[in-house]
């Protein structure tokens, strides 16, 4: 299983390279969400290549764990900021309420699980956070006139993504807590199922990226 989890773990930085390769190269033509999206794979990117350097060198990549909680819920907050409309105490107060989430990120990281320990609380925390704006979004759909947009339509399947990856990861890093407040050995499935999950994301996230450049690319010649 541990081989089969390494195999799945080399897929994804393979899919993530390509990924963060594309947005460079058609960045200029997208629209600003999906800007926003490829912030967050560079962003991914970055880390997955530190840790990896870090495990080397140390022995334990864990710190970069806590730095990739806080970096990955501020920019897909900030993409939640572009895409939600409702309700509108959470779109008035959005920034705010990303601030106070994020300063509970740091204090966790400083006071709870420090930075060599397993930041499950935080990242249980912000899973949750990201299935609600996911579900939340849904909701929006069901009153918005622009439901059938071609954007919107490519917008739908990445926020599925996000639902699909953050609902099943969810459970993972749950079920993380129970074995390291028990002392015990983390089941390497646990982290081959969160490797398949990542690799469905990335999937979805590049087949809307090529369709709407793919569309845009279409409707200007």
């Amino acid at each position: 299983m541990l081989n089969f989890w390494n195999l799945l773990a080399d897929l994804n930085i393979v899919l993530l390279v390509v990924i963060a390769i594309f947005c460079m190269w058609k960045f200029s033509t997208f629209p600003e969400l999906f800007k926003r999206i490829s912030y967050l794979i560079w962003f991914n990117l970055a880390t997955e290549i530190g840790a990896r350097i870090l495990a080397e060198v140390t022995g334990n990549n864990l710190p970069l764990l806590h730095i990739y909680t806080l970096g990955e819920f501020l920019l897909l907050s900030f993409f939640y900021q572009g895409l939600l409309q409702d309700p509108k105490w959470l779109v008035q107060h959005f920034r705010k309420i990303t601030l106070v989430i994020a300063t509970l990120i740091i204090l966790n990281s400083v006071f709870l699980q420090p930075l060599l320990q397993f930041n499950t609380y935080a990242k249980t925390f912000v899973q949750i956070i990201f299935i609600t704006y996911s579900i939340l979004y849904f909701f929006n759909l069901s009153d918005s006139s622009h439901l059938f947009d071609k954007e919107q339509k490519h917008l739908r399947l990445i926020n599925s993504a996000i639902l699909v990856y953050y609902s099943g990861s969810l459970f993972i890093f749950m079920f993380s807590n129970y074995f390291l407040h028990n002392n015990l050995d983390l089941p390497s499935g646990l982290w081959a199922f969160n490797a398949i999950l990542n690799l469905v994301f990335l999937a979805l996230v590049f087949f809307s990226i090529c369709q709407i450049t793919y569309e845009k690319t279409k409707s200007s010649s």
